[in-house]
This record gives C-alpha cells, sequence and structure tokens, in this order.
C-alpha cells in the first residue's frame, strides 16, 4: 500500500482509485496547508479518485478550508469519517447547504464508508 506524509496527515492508496486521509491535526484553518495537502495527493495519487477522509481527530475546520474544499471538483466522491453523530449531523448541514459538485456522504464506520465508496465507482481496496 503506498503511503505518502502531508502537512495534515497521513495518506494511504486503498486501490488504483481510491485514497485514504488519515488527518491528525485537531485544527485544520491553514488554508495553504490545506491547498499543499490536496496538490501532494494529486502528484501522487491523481486526480478524479474517490476519497476517504477520517477527520475523527479534527475539532476545527474553518470556513475558508471548509468552502475550499467544496470546490475541490477533481475527485469523484468524498465519505468523511467523523467521531459522533452530533460532528455528523452539523457537517451534513454545511453540506446540504454549499452543495458540493461530487457525492458526499458522512459515516461513523471506516467499512461502511469504503461500501458506500464502492457503490459510487470506486474500486475495491487492495488486501
Amino acid at each position: 500500500m503506498k503511503k505518502i506524509e502531508t502537512p495534515l496527515g497521513d495518506v494511504y492508496q486503498l486501490s488504483n482509485n481510491l485514497t485514504k486521509a488519515v488527518i491528525k491535526v485537531a485544527k485544520v484553518d491553514d488554508l495553504e496547508l490545506v491547498k499543499q495537502h490536496m496538490q501532494m495527493i494529486r502528484n501522487h495519487f491523481g486526480a478524479y479518485s474517490f476519497y476517504l477522509s477520517d477527520t475523527r481527530l479534527v475539532k476545527h475546520t474553518s470556513m475558508e478550508v471548509r468552502k475550499y474544499l467544496v470546490e475541490q471538483a477533481t475527485v469523484s466522491a468524498v465519505a468523511i469519517l467523523a467521531k459522533n453523530s452530533i460532528t455528523i449531523m452539523l457537517a451534513n448541514i454545511f453540506i446540504n447547504f454549499s452543495k458540493p459538485p461530487y457525492p458526499t456522504k458522512l459515516f461513523k464506520d471506516e467499512s461502511d464508508a469504503i461500501a458506500w465508496l464502492i457503490e459510487q465507482g470506486a474500486e475495491t481496496p487492495k488486501t
């Protein structure tokens, strides 16, 4: 499994078109670091892939960063892992309001998130 480290955490290639990012910082509010993170992913894994974002350690994301991420149309679908139901509810409100140009869904369970990404067209992860 191919892995890279970015300023925000670790990114793994689960299959040819499925990547998983484990965000290891509590605050995601530096837009330049987020842009660098996204560029590193594109450089190593390509664009128009399926993306699993493990945000369970994140406590705060700035509005500027959230808006930027919604505008990233180089992904086919995004599944986001969140820690609890309240976080999922609040994030779903933002997603419904911002209407990203790609399917986006939040999950507590990683296997459910991967199954959903496969339904969206991602290749099954390599074992």
